[in-house]
């Protein structure tokens, strides 16, 4: 187990899948541990059918009843594969779901853009009583950025306000500001991250790039001179917008 764990983190599929066979083959019998391994591999490598196969082994050892690590990571899976209708299936079927189990589904909504999907599995997980972590709603902004549903979006934003989540979350910070550039309301973007707490690189050049990429070079420049007057030095992603930002506002010095 310490093994395929190992080639799965590293992403290395069939040397994974292969040590899973050699293992059997010695007479050892798979645990949940070793599904669970397996099944990170396969999500990575999106080998959906060899998926599908260690999905039916683990329903016929009838581990799923009792494992919701086991069932999390099947969602997680089909998810990663991009069959998020499946891992929807899944996840209503399995006996026992918690915010890990909602947030892998979530993350395979949003990872292919599908933000109603995204969205309803929000609002199914608060039916059945569980709170939403940081985890959830940075997979639901990446989601709402990636539909440009800025009303979605809003509303993940005023939930985020009403849990008061941004004091301690940096990244949740970033998250609101690049869901909204994405979504094109920069001027809101820029609201947003000079409210919050604590700024760092990332946030000033998620807004920077959303400047440039609507032509407002003169505004992302002002937002370089911002950043670096609180102690932030760009970093190559920075300075490959503020350049952009230079070329489009005409300011050759």
């Amino acid at each position: 187990n310490t093994l395929i764990g190992g080639y799965a983190q590293q992403g290395q599929w069939e040397e994974a899948l292969k040590c899973f066979v050699r293992m059997q083959r010695k007479g050892l019998c798979p645990d949940a541990v070793s599904f669970v391994c397996i099944l990170k591999a396969a999500g990575s490598a999106r080998a959906i059918d060899e998926g599908k196969k260690i999905h039916k082994e683990i329903v016929n050892r009838g581990f799923l009843p009792e494992d919701i690590t086991l069932g999390t990571s099947l969602v997680d899976m089909y998810a990663k594969c991009g069959v998020v209708v499946k891992a929807q299936q899944v996840l209503n079927e399995l006996p026992v779901k918690n915010v890990v189990t909602w947030n892998a589904l979530i993350e395979g909504y949003a990872q292919y853009g599908q933000g109603d999907g995204a969205m309803n599995c929000f609002k199914q997980m608060k039916k059945e009583g569980l709170t939403p972590d940081v985890v959830i709603f940075l997979s639901l902004l990446k989601a709402c950025g990636n539909t440009k549903s800025i009303d979605m979006g809003k509303q993940i934003h005023n939930e985020i306000m009403g849990r008061d989540l941004l004091e301690e979350n940096i990244a949740l910070g970033n998250a609101l500001v690049a869901m909204y550039t994405k979504c094109g309301v920069v001027d809101k973007a820029q609201q947003v991250l000079e409210e919050l707490p604590t700024r760092d690189v990332v946030g000033w050049s998620t807004l920077i790039t959303g400047y440039t990429q609507q032509g407002r070079g003169h505004e992302a420049l002002k937002c370089a001179e911002r950043m670096r007057s609180e102690g932030f030095s760009p970093d190559a992603v920075t300075f490959t917008c503020i350049l952009k930002a230079c070329g489009d506002a005409g300011v050759i010095d």
